[in-house]
């Protein structure tokens, strides 16, 4: 999937999306937050493409589709969903370096997240399971990352900003609890 791909799929989706909750009511400011944020990353990964700046255009892709699915999955946004497909192939040799610098810094980015944060609401709320959740998808992508770091670099690069994403969210929609480090989250 090219990078023009991946962002007109994230338009596709974007174009679609609604808050959930009913206006007036009082996740509704999460549900909108959660679409604007996602909203904000994906128009940052359009000026990262028009400055040929390829990696930094993929991470904010896959970021707003992180939000974007952590939204939907919380039931805090309708969306669609074409599936979790991100771009390959976009990075010239030229910009390895830069790849490699920002994906390094990014697995130990959300490592850090994973470990500074814990589910907030009550272990027998209904609401833990969600938090779960969250952290779960954030510790998988986190691992993954970590995992496709030596065979492909912008896998890695999409699956950690991606788990970021969630994690993110689910701080953003009082999920997920800061214990440590709140330089780490989009707080």
């Amino acid at each position: 999937m090219t990078l023009a791909d991946a962002l007109a799929q994230l338009d596709r989706r974007l174009s679609g999306a609604v808050p959930t909750p009913p206006a007036g009511t009082l996740l509704r400011p999460v549900a909108e937050d959660c679409l604007e944020m996602a909203r904000a990353y994906r128009a940052d990964a359009a000026t990262f493409a028009g400055r040929a700046d390829p990696v930094n255009a993929l991470a904010s892709v896959a970021y707003a589709t992180g939000w974007l699915d952590a939204a939907s999955a919380l039931g805090l946004a309708s969306c669609g969903r074409d599936g979790c497909a991100f771009p390959a192939g976009t990075v010239p040799e030229g910009r390895a370096g830069h790849l490699e610098e920002k994906t390094g810094r990014y697995a130990v980015m959300l490592e850090g997240a994973v470990a500074a944060a814990r589910p907030a609401p009550d272990p027998a709320s209904p609401a833990r399971q969600a938090a779960v959740a969250v952290l779960r998808v954030a510790a998988c992508c986190s691992g993954l990352g970590r995992a496709w770091m030596d065979r492909d670099r912008e896998t890695a690069l999409a699956l950690l900003s991606y788990g970021h994403g969630w994690i993110d969210a689910g701080v953003r929609a009082g999920l997920v609890a800061i214990v440590r480090d709140r330089s780490l989250f989009a707080v």
